[in-house]
């Protein structure tokens, strides 16, 4: 018997983000999953060991996507590396300006959902957010050494910051249906970055 081509595993992929941000890890099925990929149970197995596993695999594709996007914006050297770093953080204010307030990400809601629960989940959770962080980190160290922020500031401890401040304004988000807590983060940023 062939097995089944690399495409079923992309669908099997974007069939499992779609159910769990739509629901969660545990409100979807795996049956759900595969109907709606279109795939038979017996070919999941050869692309995953357990819906674990295919957890995994919607969080290290989910955060490929998003470094992708963060690498566009933060390697646009026609802006000084500041203006990159608030680019980039506009940019996502405005998607989901454009996609509404109840947009989720799916990193951000298995996070809260299996952090506890999966060890592998959570340390492809913690290596995606390590790595949002990391890009920034560059950034911020190329507008250090341009003037742009402080000397005394730590690059690496700043681009956590960003992110964790991001995050919870995220969350804040879906709690309030609106986009102001974006907004207050994008104004405060914009006004205070460049003093630090």
């Amino acid at each position: 018997m062939t097995p089944p081509t690399t495409n079923t595993k992309d669908r099997i992929i974007e069939a499992g983000s779609s159910a769990m941000s739509a629901k969660s890890f545990n409100g979807c099925g795996l049956k759900e999953i595969l109907d709606c990929a279109e795939v038979p149970k017996g070919s999941f197995y050869h692309y995953f060991k357990s819906k674990e596993d295919l957890g995994v695999a919607v969080i290290e594709e989910s955060a490929e996507r998003h470094a992708e996007f963060l690498r566009e914006h933060l390697n646009d050297r026609k802006n000084s590396p500041l203006k990159r770093v608030l680019t980039m953080f506009e940019q996502m204010r405005n998607y989901y300006v454009e996609q509404g307030p109840m947009r989720e990400c799916v990193i951000a809601k298995l996070a809260l959902e299996v952090a506890q629960l999966s060890e592998p989940m959570r340390l492809a959770i913690k290596y995606a957010y390590d790595n949002w962080a990391a890009l920034i980190a560059r950034v911020l160290t190329e507008a250090k050494a341009a003037g742009e922020i402080s000397d005394a500031q730590d690059p690496e401890e700043l681009a956590d910051f960003l992110v964790n401040a991001w995050e919870g304004c995220t969350l804040r988000m879906q709690i309030d249906q609106n986009t102001e807590a974006l907004d207050q983060f994008m104004n405060r940023v914009a006004r205070t970055l460049p003093r630090l």
